[in-house]
């Protein structure tokens, strides 16, 4: 078995060094079940068996659960299940939504991908397709195709300028 040492405890501390074991697939499927159609996890053994693993521990709202004294996302270990390997990259949810851990609704990605899934902190500015992040407005029109980005702008007066000036090229092209 490979072990790996944790952070050593500092010396006159009281405290023993813990060694924690790499988690093997064997090692998952002894303590956990995973469903999945169904996307759960439940205990194997123990006080809990049979009953659901994972619990909300940050606000993104990915499940996580602790095994011999280490935490795993719920999704990583959705992955580790049903390949044998421990995700390279990013476990990405299909649907957006972190607690759906469906074999179905993952996938593996990159960072660029999960930096372009990511929806940008946008404040609304109370005009039609203006938002501002940070220190600039962005102008966007929502079509049934997707959005457009029209750019960045100083002020939202500019952006919701450009907005107009493009639906009247667009409107009057179409007739």
């Amino acid at each position: 078995m490979v072990l790996r040492k944790s952070i050593p405890a500092r010396r006159g501390s009281g405290q023993r060094q813990r060694r924690h074991a790499m988690l093997t697939q064997q090692r998952l499927r002894a303590v956990l079940r995973y469903d999945p159609t169904t996307g759960q996890f439940t205990w194997a053994r123990g006080l809990r068996a049979g009953r659901i693993a994972g619990t909300i521990h940050d606000s993104r709202g990915s499940l996580k659960v602790s095994i011999d004294g280490k935490r795993y996302p719920l999704h990583r270990l959705a992955w580790f299940w049903m390949t044998g390997l421990m995700p390279r990259w990013n476990i990405e949810h299909i649907d957006g939504v972190r607690s759906n851990n469906r074999w179905a609704n993952l996938r593996e990605g990159d960072r660029a991908q999960k930096r372009d899934h990511r929806t940008p902190y946008a404040e609304p500015t109370g005009r039609r397709g203006v938002v501002r992040i940070g220190d600039h407005f962005e102008a966007l029109i929502v079509a049934e195709d997707g959005v457009l980005n029209l750019g960045r702008f100083s002020t939202a007066k500019a952006a919701e300028s450009a907005i107009s000036g493009r639906l009247r090229t667009v409107v009057s092209d179409s007739l």
